[in-house]
């Protein structure tokens, strides 16, 4: 939901040579799915270069090479490299530089911020694959950053991730799932996190293993998700959250005031037989400073939707909010302070307390959409799971009444808005948006990529060398211009200039 203009509606930027490996994981808070893997064999690139250097207003967008440095007889186009670029950084500075990627492997396999040792580089490359054609995108010093990662998403384009009826009710369908996060290119957002309401056994007992064979499948023209659960305020105890599903399980949100949530809370954040261990967020809650500090010295890493939802701040009992000024290393976790998420569409939270929130506990701040299933149905009256819905702009209320129905806010959206309340950089904005949340998620946020030597987890969040080649090209207004996924260009990417 957005107190300003809504964003301008885009189609989704989708290669047709995509493949997607999902990843799932339930928690209170959300869960994670890899995106979209390009095909070795694919020529996608071939036609995406042809058909720009075939534009009539070519001046509108990136210049592409065809070749550089290229053997005639090799496949082309699994290099590609964007120069002319402002490359984020984990500090949130840009650096000019270029940036190359891997299509066969979806990986990033060159950085050069140095623009005198340029030649130096083109060797490094032809040493990477000598046998393969490099495609040169100049990104006209536009800005390139990790694509985006939502950790909590409820639903999107009229699709509910809680809507546990049968699929031949309508209940959600992998397809669904993944018609949604092709659909989330065009905002940005290349991993995201499913995130199921407070909903029955028999729900998350569908609904799970749904998102689980999602992110086991290999899909052509896909985008890749992940599935969370919020429980609210059902009671947690540690006999209630044992067992195998826990390997389904990325992020839970529970309210730690709760009889045995703190011993929950040190269970589920203990890796278990197989390595595995829950991020756990405090959330939907009538929590105490006192009960949240306990909660993070047990081992939670992450308050939800901050503001939202818990008791407000006030100078005699300050709630969780009070967590983000504390200088004590907390708990296990090794942070000394929580993350926490806020949902800034400027109707959730007023643009003072994003501004204070921010500025008390900058590196903690991941931006979340809390999206419900009418976003990106656009104005009007809409019918969703039984409930009707009013839209104007991102603003999405009860019909007939002022009563606030959900979020309906892009993560482009937010990140505008963000920068706008706080006034912070640009680089301080887009790290909201990417290295934080994959910060909260740590070994959760990873995709998997073949390469010579077998699959391999890369991290997204974050450019680096080895790192998932999901990005998103932006202008300094913060524009998304097009996005890339596992290293394949989607066909709407272009550089207004």
């Amino acid at each position: 939901m957005d107190a300003g203009a809504s964003s301008p509606s885009k189609e989704a930027c989708v290669s047709t040579s995509h493949r997607v490996s999902l990843v799932s994981s339930v928690s209170s808070s959300s869960i994670i799915a890899p995106i979209a893997q390009p095909n070795a064999k694919s020529s996608s690139l071939k036609r995406y270069v042809s058909s720009i250097s075939s534009t009539e207003n070519s001046t509108e967008y990136a210049t592409v090479h065809k070749h550089f440095k290229a053997n005639p007889a090799s496949e082309e186009g699994r290099l590609v490299r964007l120069e002319n670029a402002r490359i984020l950084q984990r500090d949130g500075s840009l650096m000019h530089g270029s940036i190359t990627v891997n299509q066969a492997s979806g990986l990033i396999v060159d950085i050069s911020l140095d623009v005198d040792e340029e030649e130096k580089h083109e060797e490094a490359l032809m040493e990477l694959d000598p046998n393969h054609s490099i495609a040169i995108i100049d990104c006209k010093n536009q800005i390139v950053s990790p694509g985006f990662i939502d950790i909590q998403l409820n639903g999107a384009y009229g699709v509910d991730f809680s809507n546990g009826n049968d699929s031949n009710n309508g209940g959600l369908t992998v397809e669904d799932m993944f018609q949604v996060a092709e659909k989330l290119l065009s905002t940005g957002v290349t991993s995201f996190c499913p995130t199921m309401v407070s909903s029955s056994r028999d729900t998350y007992r569908r609904i799970i293993p749904l998102v689980r064979e999602a992110r086991n499948q290999q899909y052509e023209n896909r985008n890749g998700m992940a599935s969370v659960v919020e429980t609210y305020g059902i009671r947690t105890t540690k006999d209630n959250v044992s067992g195998s599903h826990l390997e389904d399980i990325d992020i839970i949100t529970m309210a730690p005031e709760l009889d045995g949530a703190q011993e929950a809370i040190k269970s589920l954040t203990a890796k278990n037989d197989n390595g595995h261990s829950v991020v756990i967020s405090c959330g939907h809650t009538e929590a105490t400073y006192e009960d949240g500090l306990e909660a993070v010295t047990n081992g939670a890493t992450l308050l939800t939707h901050l503001y939202n939802a818990m008791n407000p701040f006030h100078h005699r009992k300050p709630g969780l909010v009070g967590l983000l000024s504390s200088e004590l290393k907390l708990g296990r976790s090794g942070f000394e302070r929580p993350f926490y998420s806020m949902i800034v569409d400027g109707i959730h939270v007023h643009e003072a307390a994003v501004s204070m929130a921010y500025n008390s506990h900058p590196r903690g701040c991941v931006l979340v959409t809390d999206a419900m299933a009418a976003m990106g149905l656009g104005d009007g009256t809409h019918s969703l799971g039984g409930m009707s819905v009013d839209i104007q702009g991102d603003r999405a209320t009860l019909t007939g009444t002022d009563t606030l129905a959900g979020s309906v806010v892009s993560m482009d959206t937010c990140v505008r808005r963000f920068r706008h309340f706080t006034d912070c950089s640009i680089g301080e904005a887009l790290l909201c948006a990417t290295l934080h949340p994959a910060m909260v998620l740590g070994r959760h946020v990873v995709k998997k990529r073949v390469t010579p030597d077998g699959y391999k987890n890369a991290p997204v969040g974050v450019l680096e060398v080895g790192a998932a080649a999901d990005l998103v090209l932006l202008n300094d207004h913060l524009e998304v211009l097009g996005t890339m996924v596992g290293g394949a260009v989607c066909p709407e990417f272009k550089i207004k200039v």
